[in-house]
């Protein structure tokens, strides 16, 4: 009983906190002007989106400032385009993030601001057209892309009197997208039809090549996050997205059982080459009742600060992008050091003592088959209630 009533406290503390943070006010632009355009004077001329027209000191020219916003992996960023007269793009700001901070880095440091610089405003701004993307960073790269031509386009057409060449939206479906497909519906069969659970290492290696060194993409806690919060990136083009983090949760919640870590997860997959350094059957594998709990509890706090914040990346410490792609600070270096030494020793290290995302698939593996028990066995719950009926 003490048990359950701590379950139900810890659920409607993480709905109390996400309703708060949907009712809490957004940051007003006018608190990011100085990150823009500092010592300038200006006044807003739009609400939707945020348009602040500036006045230089030598009273003769003048820009426009635009907040435009896009959902990324981890969620949404907040980003201004400064446009000159002439409608050119001449600076390009990210002055909020929720995004994953490992694929915003990246973006950065690959200096993928400085393309819109001269860029008509007016301009389709297509990503692998008018943009290059950053590689491993696709998803944050389009995002950014789609929050500029937002705001571009509106100031081109209700400011400078432009017509804008807008290309339709079109889906993006490539390798990328059919390769993860195919790997989904691998695990379905060889797991749930066949039962062969020997070919979950074949299963394990390809989502380590695919998933992890050329897509760089896994489910996370801030994929979990930005799910739950509604902060879900365009699907016409971010497929992989859906296809990875609803794929693997469809799994969970359609078979009752957490196929996507033991046979898809990237990170789970390196953890199990690393146990063969010594040899599985020498690796002990983790048995402490405290130590197996300590996911869940990771994972509600990391909900919590999320929620809170209204921020997916604020709660995610996972060492996936440091390893898949070679970013992160010291700390994220030696986290992952400390995980990968321990992981000679002990059989999927992290996964049993620190993983939030597989603690998140095992509850919902468990309420599914929960839900199963009820919804199939009806004549039992019966036969259970009858004497106390009785007795009434």
């Amino acid at each position: 009983m003490l048990k359950r009533i701590m379950i139900v406290v810890a659920v409607a503390i993480l709905i109390g906190a996400l309703a708060y943070s949907n009712m809490a006010a957004e940051k007003d632009e006018l608190l990011y002007m100085k990150q823009v355009l500092p010592q300038t004077n200006f006044e807003k001329i739009s609400n939707n989106p945020p348009t602040f027209k500036t006045d230089q000191s030598n009273g003769k020219e003048h820009y426009y400032v635009v907040f435009g916003e896009a959902n990324g992996y981890g969620g949404p960023m907040k980003v201004a385009a400064v446009i000159d007269p002439l409608g050119e793009i001449q600076q390009v700001v990210v002055v909020e993030s929720r995004e994953t901070p490992s694929f915003l880095n990246k973006v950065l440091k690959a200096k993928f601001l400085d393309q819109f610089k001269n860029i008509k405003a007016n301009d389709p701004i297509e990503l692998g057209a008018d943009i290059d993307y950053v590689t491993g960073a696709t998803v944050s790269s389009r995002a950014i892309a789609n929050a500029v031509r937002q705001g571009s386009h509106e100031v081109a057409v209700n400011q400078l009197g432009l017509s804008i060449s807008e290309k339709p939206e079109s889906w993006k479906f490539g390798l990328a997208e059919a390769s993860a497909i195919i790997l989904l519906l691998a695990v379905w069969v060889l797991s749930l039809v066949w039962k062969k659970s020997k070919m979950r290492y074949i299963t394990l290696l390809a989502a380590v090549i695919i998933f992890g060194f050329w897509l760089k993409i896994q489910i996370s806690l801030s994929s979990i996050s930005a799910l739950l919060m509604g902060y879900w990136p365009p699907i016409h083009s971010n497929m992989i997205w859906y296809v990875i983090v609803l794929g693997g949760l469809g799994i969970a919640l359609f078979s009752g059982r957490n196929l996507y870590c033991y046979w898809l997860c990237p990170f789970g997959g390196v953890q199990e080459l690393t146990s063969m350094v010594r040899g599985r059957s020498k690796c002990r594998r983790v048995s402490n009742q405290l130590l197996r709990l300590l996911p869940k509890i990771l994972l509600w706090s990391g909900l919590l600060l999320t929620f809170l914040y209204r921020n997916p990346a604020i709660g995610s410490y996972e060492p996936f992008g440091t390893l898949f792609g070679l970013t992160g600070t010291f700390l994220n270096w030696l986290l992952l050091l400390v995980i990968m030494t321990a992981s000679i020793f002990i059989y999927r290290f992290w996964c049993d003592c620190f993983c939030p995302v597989g603690a998140f698939l095992d509850i919902c593996a468990k309420v599914r088959r929960r839900l199963g028990k009820l919804v199939h066995s009806p004549e039992k719950v019966t036969q259970h209630q009858m004497p106390m009926n009785k007795t009434e």
